[in-house]
């Protein structure tokens, strides 16, 4: 089979990103070199030749317009984070809709809940696209699949070492999150009879795919991939490993925050 191939920008970026692991894999055993000595002069030269390398390393940057010449500080943000944040949010509030249509079957709190409920499961989708930015560059490229959800599962599930019954049930939510998200995106509508609401209304096809209770799936969809990252069973390398130490776990604060606030606000009555 032949090397998957990528664009100029993706062969950029991972020349970008494997220098970066490298020099963290070189900075890792420096510290550890220095731990394992006691003798002032093997330590002095140790330091040294570290000093060297990450002096080499800031040139390369600064050459390539990745870095200020000047001190100075860089950051960036965790996408995936906001996405869910955004996700959560509107998914309360899709509940809150959901609750008020139990109570006056209206079109106003119905169209609520239609529209928190769109922007829960797309933003449910970014986040999930955002974590594989964050990663795809630390496993080697992968091959083109036809559906975006078959990409994303083969990619966690080597990343992470996802086994089943966990990898079969992600493949499944992947296909019908994603399946959902393009219907919002990338919309064919037509004439087509009404169906059922969670609440037991009659109501056009597209309340009865996008309401508090998809919301709720499409939330735990990208919770599940989180989780997958932040404890992977069987990391792929030490960068994917490194990668949820650094960038997952200490974000795992905020993530308890926002299962919290889904768990204070239960959904409430459904019909079977």
């Amino acid at each position: 089979m032949s090397k998957p191939k990528e664009s100029q920008i993706g062969m950029e970026r991972r020349d970008w990103v494997e220098r970066h692991e490298r020099f963290k894999d070189l900075q890792e055993q420096y510290e550890r070199q220095r731990a394992a000595t006691t003798d002032p002069d093997e330590r002095r030269r140790l330091t040294e030749k570290f000093t060297a390398e990450r002096t080499a390393q800031r040139k390369a940057d600064v050459a390539l317009g990745k870095r200020l010449p000047s001190t100075g500080i860089a950051v960036r943000q965790t996408m995936w984070l906001h996405w869910l944040e955004i996700a959560v949010q509107n998914e309360m509030v899709a509940r809150r809709c959901f609750k008020q249509l139990i109570a006056h079957q209206a079109s106003d709190p119905l169209s609520c809940e239609f529209h928190a409920s769109l922007v829960a499961a797309v933003a449910s989708a970014h986040t999930i696209e955002a974590i594989f930015g964050e990663i795809k560059y630390l496993i080697p490229p992968q091959p083109r699949r036809d559906k975006r959800h078959s990409q994303l599962h083969h990619a966690f599930r080597i990343s992470f070492g996802i086994t089943d019954p966990e990898d079969a049930k992600l493949a499944d939510e992947l296909a019908w999150l994603f399946s959902n998200r393009d219907s919002a995106v990338h919309p064919y509508t037509e004439l087509v009879p009404t169906e059922q609401h969670p609440t037991g209304i009659n109501t056009g096809v597209e309340h009865s795919v996008f309401n508090a209770v998809t919301s709720g799936r499409a939330v735990d969809t990208a919770m599940a991939v989180i989780q997958g990252a932040a404890l992977p069973r069987n990391p792929y390398n030490h960068w994917i490993a490194r990668w949820g130490a650094e960038r997952v776990t200490s974000a795992l604060g905020k993530v308890s925050d926002l299962q919290q606030l889904r768990a204070s606000e239960p959904l409430g009555k459904q019909v079977p």
